[in-house]
């Protein structure tokens, strides 16, 4: 089944960043009807954790699994729930009780299937998108899809089912994001309370607890470099396309630190406070350090022989970055109030 798009949406008109993923969008376009500024509530924690399990290949994956809440708006009272239907009634049937909670409904669906995006009947590839309404008269639902080219406008019911319940796991048109079923997934994103005000104090305390949170061993550049000692022998045993991991896992890696740097950039201005824009440019290194980890690994995938010397080295000097980063995050947040 087809669907015309019905309304398009210049995308400037909603909150995107280049680096983001449609998980970190999609949430934020949620926050953003909601009221509240969604780059302070995507970006006021950073986290990192070495993955627990396998690495999903999917644009919106992201380490935290189920756990989104402990990694993602924290100091912000949000819930964030993913929601795992057994098929499609129970999909619709989850999905309209939602909407009528009021509550947006990100659900996830294979590009393939969606005549908007640029991948229709090219490629197959899970991706996000936002459900505002149902009409059940039409039964059509009201979608909006913020990543360009952004889509604003009615879907027919069974084009949207479709798109959520037909991932082909075989298919690799996709290199990097396909080989995943959607099972038909959703993300509940609702504030539960009021958006905290931008203070100092407030700001302080954030810094500390992020700072805390990545010197656990396992998190931070701790996870990270655990993560890169192993993997010279993964690659001998399994092959270069280990490396897809990297690149797919270090996706809301870098985004998570651009977007810390930015709102560090943003609040040094707000709370004349340059200390901060310091702070910022010291976290902007480490999503810069990503961003030349996540393309090496990328052309070490196509390689029989990937140069694992200089992805090491791009790791190893990431790590070090890193752990410069909290050093200087730590004299901001000891420092005079």
């Amino acid at each position: 089944m087809t669907a015309p798009v019905t309304e398009r949406a210049e995308w400037s008109v909603d909150w995107y960043d280049d680096l983001c993923s449609c998980l970190q969008i999609d949430i934020g376009h949620v926050l953003e009807r909601a009221g509240w500024d969604p780059v302070r509530a995507l970006a006021t924690g950073w986290r990192f954790r070495e993955p627990a399990g396998p690495v999903e290949p999917v644009e919106y994956y992201h380490p935290a699994g189920d756990a989104l809440e402990d990694f993602l708006c924290l100091h912000h009272p949000v819930r964030l729930r993913w929601h795992r239907p057994a098929g499609p009634a129970d999909a619709h049937r989850e999905l309209v009780a939602s909407l009528a909670r009021g509550v947006p409904v990100i659900a996830a669906v294979n590009n393939f299937h969606l005549p908007f995006r640029p991948a229709y009947h090219d490629v197959h590839a899970a991706h996000l998108l936002v459900v505002t309404g149902y009409d059940a008269e039409s039964d059509t639902y009201d979608v909006s899809d913020p990543m360009p080219p952004a889509f604003h406008g009615r879907l027919p019911r069974g084009v949207l089912e479709e798109a959520r319940g037909s991932i082909s796991v075989e298919d690799v048109s996709d290199p990097f994001f396909a080989g995943s079923s959607p099972a038909w997934r959703w993300l509940e994103v609702r504030p539960t309370g009021p958006q905290p005000p931008l203070t100092w104090p407030w700001l302080r305390e954030v810094v500390r607890g992020n700072i805390a949170a990545l010197r656990v061993p396992g998190h931070g550049p701790s996870g990270l470099a655990a993560l890169l000692r192993t993997l010279p022998d993964r690659v001998a045993e399994q092959g270069p396309g280990v490396l897809r991991e990297v690149y797919v896992l270090g996706w809301p890696a870098q985004a998570e630190a651009a977007l810390h740097a930015g709102f560090l950039a943003r609040a040094a201005r707000t709370l004349q406070r340059p200390e901060l824009a310091e702070a910022g440019r010291w976290v902007d290194r480490v999503a810069h350090g990503w961003t030349g980890l996540r393309m090496a690994a990328a052309h070490g995938t196509v390689e029989r022989q990937p140069d694992l010397r200089r992805l090491m080295t791009l790791g190893e000097d990431l790590v070090l970055a890193w752990e410069h980063c909290l050093t200087h995050l730590e004299r901001l947040a000891g420092g005079p109030g």
